[in-house]
């Protein structure tokens, strides 16, 4: 049987090439999105939605959203809107991922250069880059927790990509591909980058 992988997000942009380009690799592909029918912020529709695989092997926590907004202007509805998709997803998504890689797999978190310490910060995205930011470091203890289970957990942190929430962003100059990325992403997701876990690999545009 095919190896099977969830990707959240996966209905557009990056989300979409990473499902093209693990198909590719020979993966049968699960993609949960709201357009699927799959709040992956919400705790039941998570659970159902993996409780309905016959097995897993990679899992790719993409889903974001981002209302771009100053700080004083966002609401608290749309700050919970957005750290759910970009970090509550991955918890849920992950924590049911452990109980069911039975024979080991890889999660690959999609962080951005806007969650890295150092990294420049725009502006009106502050509940965004607080979500990636929670990623990266969700990543690296997920990647301890699963060493023992066989279990490899890595982040790839881009910056700029030319997909619909760019330009929202509004975030001008160099940027990648979607299909540039998502190959990357497809090595974390296989054994070719074993035994590497618990990395945050950065990309400049």
């Amino acid at each position: 049987m095919r190896p099977l992988a969830i990707v959240t997000g996966a209905s557009g942009g990056l989300g979409m090439a990473i499902a093209a380009e693990l198909r590719a690799r020979g993966y049968r592909i699960v993609g949960l999105n709201r357009s699927s029918g799959v709040d992956v912020s919400d705790e039941k529709q998570v659970v159902a939605a993996f409780d309905a695989v016959d097995r897993l092997d990679v899992l790719v926590n993409n889903a974001a959203v981002l209302i771009k907004k100053p700080l004083a202007e966002t609401t608290a509805a749309e700050w919970d809107e957005q750290l759910g998709s970009g970090l509550r997803a991955a918890f849920l998504c992950s924590r049911e991922a452990l109980h069911r890689m039975r024979e080991g797999g890889s999660i690959v978190n999609i962080s951005s250069l806007s969650g890295v310490a150092g990294a420049e910060k725009f502006p009106g995205m502050a509940a965004y880059s607080a979500a990636k930011s929670g990623l990266a470091a969700l990543t690296e203890v997920l990647a301890v927790e699963g060493r023992p289970l066989g279990i490899r957990v890595n982040a790839l942190s881009p910056g700029a990509i030319d997909t619909p929430m760019l330009k929202i962003s509004g975030v001008a100059g160099s940027k990648f591909a979607p299909a540039e990325v998502a190959r990357i992403v497809g090595w974390l997701a296989s054994p070719d980058s074993g035994p590497l876990t618990g990395a945050n690999l950065k990309l400049e545009p």
